[in-house]
Order: C-alpha cells, then structure tokens, then sequence
C-alpha cells in the first residue's frame, strides 16, 4: 500500500526523544510531519516503570536544568508544573577513595579540609594557573588534558568518576573537545581553567541557570508521553523502517508493519536512530556516512535496581549517591561504576520506610558485563554495597535492566567523524540526522539540539539541504 498526499510531508524515522521534539516543534509551525517507531511505546531509551511502589528507570534518571528548550517544550505541552528540582538538602555527591565514601568538595573550605585528595594534590591543582596552554594540533583526551592541567590525583578521584557518571566511558580515549567544550574553550580562550572561570564570568550577559538535576513527579518517561500524546496518530508505532530510497521527487520510506510491507512517501526526511542503525539505513543512500556511523562506539551497561528497607542502612544517604573510580575498582575489584540513591533524589521514588538504589555496572571498564547472568549480576551488586555501605541486609526488591548499546562514546576524533558524515550527505538535499551520538548525550541536550533542527528545517523551507542535529 502506498501513503500518498499532494501535501509535501517530513517523516521522522526513530521516536526516542530527539525524534519526538523535532516532531513536536514541526507540527507546531504548521507542516505534516509522522514518525515512525519499531516499538509500539514512544521514548527509546527513556522508560519509567512502577511495580511494588518503586518507581524504576530503565534509562536516564534526570537531567541536568541548564536548557531553556527543555523548559519551553514542558511549557508547550502543560507538564512545567510536573518538573521537579532535586532535593536540595540532599546536594553531596561522594567518590570511593580507600574502600569509604569521601565527600567531593563543593566550596572553597571543603577543598581545604578534604580527605579526598592528599595535600600534594591539592597544590598540584592549585598550580593550573600556572600552566601553559595547549598548543599541539594533535586532538587531545579528556584524560591528557586534566593530567597535565590539574594532575594524576585530581583525574583519578575527580574527572574520572565524573565521566563514568556521565559517559560510562574511558578518559583515555574520550576526547575533550567532543565531550566537554567549554572546558576545552576556556583554555583555547582564556589560556587555562581558572582564568577562563573568572574572565568568562565576567564576559556572561543574563542570568546563570542553575546546575540542578531535574525530572518529572511521575518519571522521566512524562516528557515523551506528552509528546506521542500531542501528535496523536501521527506517531506510528510497531513500524519498522527497511529502507529509504531517493527519488526525483524525494523519499520512499519502506517499512514492515501489522504483519505487511507499507511505503511512505516524503518530502524530509529526519533519521533519528541510534548511529548503528541509522547507518544501516545510511547505507544504500551514502556508503561514507554510513561507514563512520558504525565507527561511533557504544558500549553496554546493566541497571540492578534495589529496593531495601531504609533502618538497615546506616548511612545518611544525604547526596544524590557515589561514583567509583577507575583506579579503585581495578585495586579492590569492585564491580558496580556507582549508585544513585533514587528515593533520596526525588520524591515519590520507594514507598515510606524505604531506600531506592538505582546501580550501574559495565560501561568501557567491563563491557563484557551483559555475559553474566541476573543472579551473578545482582551478587556482584550486593557484594560491592555491602563493602562501600556495610549493608547486610538482601534488598526486598530487585530489577535487573539490560542494555547491550547504552551510552554512545565521543572518543578521539569524534568530530571529524560527523564532518565526514555531513559530507557524505551533501548530495541528499532533504536529508537530516538526530540523535544523542552527534553533539550531547543527555536528555536536555538531545532536546536542545532536536528544538534547533526544527527550526533549521523550517527555515530552510521544504527543499532545505540536509544537516545533522542532536
């Protein structure tokens, strides 16, 4: 059967959150626009579930409240009053040094009184000014660039961490400029972190959004389901795209649904896929591209989340939880990257009397980690709780989340990458990529990069050429 219009139409392959902003802020300036989803449920790898009175997510927990688009799309769709702020009191973060939870430093006087670094660290740190900027053309990694700015001991117990937290990856071959530029901007600009904190303050015009962690009452999973609400049958989901074909008159989608073959004709096209499959797609369309899409790496990760009752856990848990670096694993055979102390986060996260855990193992240190089975999993887990937090007790509760391609890795020369990839398609006018392996990884930034596509496609009109977009 062939979907056909005199109406010019966008279809958008993939319904993760990237594909459904786009989506959305499409619809909104007037133009048609369809996704289409291989699952039937809208979100990807965003997924809120509840059971037992826990509320479990399978994917990203929260995000961070620095994107003005991630307010202005919970405005449009009527859930702003459903956005919640991370407890407040519960700020600390720890980092496992020696086999304990130590503090990481939040002011200028925990710095000083810190266990967490030893006191030639500390000056080591202190002494960045001091160095001299980056001047090879060589691409750097993250862990070069803090090594030689702020020392051995800050990226062991403090970057390193700080990247499992967020990429599940390893410093030494992520690169700095794809993962975090405005620290490499500060150097480049300033000539060093600490100048480039101070002048660049300075230079800022308007307020400063706080960085607080940020979801909603019911789960992540409230943003993509007020999307797919919004746009109604235009979100079709068990729809799963097998090719798309340039044509003179632009895109044949085909694609297996309701047990059959359907074509889909369009004028746009937006592929908002995970890199491996839109490579695949790629593939007929633009051989280059769809090579350098298969090289962006992912790696796995498994989520055993707990659930266990709070008075057989001595410890505070006044933070949003701890990290474990690299260094200490590899010491002390620790299993887990870390632990997210859910219920101690947000509200609404365990029933009353109870503690949520959300833990994480894999990532680039383990990327074995989907061989083992749930029980030898959950062992490892419990074991690593029962060292970090003397917790004897076995958890009331457990769940055991896998995902084989979590956490898409910018390692070094990620961005030469996505120019060969935008090259690869400048002869496929109408054709344009989203998703979180081109310029940010988490849910704010796949937002604030899917609100700017939108825009892009709008203004370039329906024969607008193509471009790539988070």
């Amino acid at each position: 059967m062939i979907k056909d219009s005199q109406m010019q139409k966008i279809i958008i392959i993939g319904g993760g959150i990237s594909g459904l902003t786009t989506a959305y802020w499409l619809r909104k300036y007037g133009l048609d626009v369809t996704i289409l989803e291989k699952e039937k449920r809208a979100g990807g790898s965003i997924r809120t579930e509840k059971e037992n009175g826990y509320l479990i997510e399978c994917g990203p927990n929260s995000t961070l409240d620095v994107f003005q688009e991630v307010d202005d799309l919970c405005t449009e769709l009527s859930i702003i009053e459903q956005k919640i702020i991370a407890d407040r009191t519960n700020k600390n973060r720890y980092v496992v040094r020696g086999g304990r939870l130590r503090l990481l430093p939040t002011s200028p006087s925990q710095f000083f009184t810190t266990d967490l670094w030893t006191l030639r660290g500390k000056l080591r740190l202190m002494g960045e000014p001091f160095i001299r900027q980056y001047r090879d053309t060589l691409e750097e990694s993250i862990a070069s660039f803090v090594v030689r700015r702020t020392g051995q001991e800050f990226l062991d117990y403090a970057i390193d961490p700080f990247v499992t937290g967020v990429y599940a990856g390893n410093p030494e071959r992520l690169s700095l400029k794809s993962c975090f530029p405005k620290m490499y901007s500060l150097e480049q600009e300033y000539g060093g972190l600490v100048r480039g904190a101070l002048f660049g303050r300075k230079k800022q015009e308007g307020p400063k959004r706080k960085m607080r962690l940020i979801s909603f009452r019911d789960g992540l999973q409230t943003l993509p389901d007020a999307i797919a609400g919004v746009l109604g049958d235009r979100f079709i989901g068990e729809c799963s795209v097998i090719s798309v074909r340039s044509t003179s008159e632009g895109f044949e989608i085909m694609a297996e649904r309701g047990g059959g073959q359907e074509t889909f004709r369009a004028n746009i096209v937006v592929i908002a896929t995970p890199a491996w499959v839109t490579a695949r797609i790629m593939h007929p369309l633009s051989e280059p591209a769809a090579t350098n899409l298969m090289q962006i790496e992912y790696v796995p990760a498994v989520i055993i989340y707990t659930g266990m009752d709070r008075r057989e856990i001595r410890h505070p848990l006044d933070g949003f939880g701890f990290l474990i670096p690299s260094k200490e694993s590899i010491s002390r055979g620790y299993n887990i990257l870390g632990a997210i102390w859910s219920s101690s986060i947000f509200p609404g996260r365990a029933p009353d009397g109870k503690a949520a855990f959300t833990n994480i193992l894999g990532g680039a240190r383990k990327t074995n980690i989907l061989e083992y089975n749930d029980n030898e999993l959950i062992e490892m887990t419990l074991r690593d709780l029962r060292s970090i937090l003397q917790i004897e007790t076995n958890p009331e509760f457990v769940r055991v989340i896998r995902h084989s391609r979590a956490i898409p890795q910018y390692n070094i020369g990620h961005q030469g990458r996505i120019h060969s990839i935008e090259k690869g398609m400048q002869d496929i006018p109408g054709l344009y990529l989203a998703g979180n392996y081109l310029n940010g990884v988490s849910v704010g930034h796949c937002v604030s990069e899917a609100t700017k596509l939108a825009a892009k496609i709008r203004s370039a009109g329906l024969h607008g050429r193509h471009s790539s977009g988070g």
